[in-house]
């Protein structure tokens, strides 16, 4: 893997996904203190607060990553690299028009749907043709392919509820299990496992797993997600379980990989990064477990399931890779010509240490008391984790415009 400037995207077109990311961040944790942790998960303000966390923050720092990422992965530069200057004007303002549809006039969801799906046409258009200008074919590039399939059915699927709620004759509740086994098994859980058996080994100082091993994992998802979603289309409840089983036994063995990867280190060092991903895959292994028991009867614990897997995984497997990323970019692109003609920072002294223990110290108390409040159904406890969790994210959004600025 040659990781090199020439494919590094220039920063002034990525700047601003990092920012946007880190500003939705901050108003989705604002948003929690006006959440009732009781209301039923198909709550319209519910509903409105994942996609704003979803799209403006999860969705946003994805496309960023990899868009760093891709082209280092397969050595080739991207392809229509002018589609990142829309990609991230285009899923705001759709973003926003949809969240204008959820609390103002559900008329507006179909318009705010079209615009997110043509951002993501739009990246996986760009990401396809990266992934095809190169002879490396392994499971990671084949899982970021499969990813682009399941990205366009999952925002289609979107589309067709938001006709739905509009006032179109249409069923929406096939479309809502494809909706969001798609977007975040079939794309976000997807990409997440593909891109961290190159991150984790980068910047862990570890081994990587063989393509084999996560080809298995990969395999079992896509069969998982792509079986889930047929299921969903002919309302067959035993192909859905089928599908649950498969999606299920791809996260075990992913744990199992990263074992392997964790316990390989060469290096051991408990920076940001580390700490961050130590709660990340720890919020999924208790996310999975909880799962698994609400779909043997424990309903109660799907609703803590989901918000490790939201909160605790996602957020902070893309808050401690911002720290690695967006400092990367910066010194590759503003100091890495410099270097022999005076003296240039190391990556790691353009994040500020202090403030980023406050970000975690902020965060993951946070999370423990919000993840402890929907265990035992308190929402006092609730908000004062939220309130937690939205001082982490105003350290992390000074964080992220401090090394951009530097």
């Amino acid at each position: 893997m040659n990781v090199s400037p020439t494919f590094s995207p220039p920063m002034h077109i990525m700047a601003p996904y990092f920012i946007v990311a880190g500003i939705f961040y901050f108003f989705s944790m604002l948003s929690l203190l006006f959440l009732d942790i009781t209301s039923d998960l198909h709550d319209v303000s519910l509903v409105a607060w994942v996609h704003q966390y979803m799209l403006g923050f999860v969705m946003m720092s994805i496309f960023a990553a990899m868009a760093q990422l891709a082209p280092i992965v397969v050595e080739a530069n991207h392809r229509f690299m002018s589609f990142f200057h829309l990609i991230w004007i285009l899923l705001l303002v759709g973003l926003i028009v949809m969240l204008l549809g959820f609390y103002v006039n559900v008329a507006l969801l179909p318009f705010g749907g079209i615009l997110v799906l043509m951002a993501m046409v739009l990246f996986a258009t760009d990401l396809w043709l990266t992934l095809k200008s190169t002879k490396r074919r392994t499971s990671v590039t084949a899982s970021m392919k499969a990813s682009n399939f399941f990205l366009l059915f999952g925002v289609l699927s979107g589309v067709m509820m938001a006709l739905s709620y509009s006032g179109a004759q249409i069923d929406a509740m096939p479309w809502y299990k494809i909706h969001v086994f798609a977007l975040i098994g079939g794309f976000v859980v997807m990409i997440i496992m593909g891109i961290s058996t190159v991150l984790v080994p980068m910047f862990g100082y570890s081994k990587r797993v063989s393509d084999n091993d996560f080809g298995v994992s990969f395999k079992t998802m896509f069969t998982g997600v792509l079986v889930m979603m047929i299921g969903s289309l002919l309302q067959v409840d035993s192909l859905e379980n089928i599908a649950m089983l498969f999606i299920m036994v791809s996260v075990a063995f992913y744990f199992y990989q990263l074992f392997d990867m964790f316990s390989s280190r060469a290096r051991v060092e408990h920076d940001i990064w580390a700490k961050s991903m130590y709660v990340g895959f720890g919020s999924l292994v208790l996310s999975w477990f909880f799962i698994a028991l609400s779909f043997l009867g424990i309903s109660e614990l799907l609703r803590p399931g989901l918000w490790l897997l939201l909160v605790g995984f996602m957020g902070f497997l893309i808050f401690g890779n911002f720290y690695k990323i967006i400092p990367f970019l910066v010194w590759f692109q503003r100091y890495s010509p410099l270097v022999g003609e005076q003296e240039v920072p190391m990556l790691h002294e353009l994040v500020n240490q202090k403030m980023a223990s406050m970000q975690f110290i902020f965060s993951s108390g946070g999370l423990f008391l919000t993840t402890l409040a929907l265990l035992i159904k308190n929402q006092l406890l609730f908000n004062m984790g939220s309130t937690l969790l939205i001082m982490g994210a105003i350290f992390m959004l000074a964080q992220i415009v401090k090394i951009i600025k530097t």
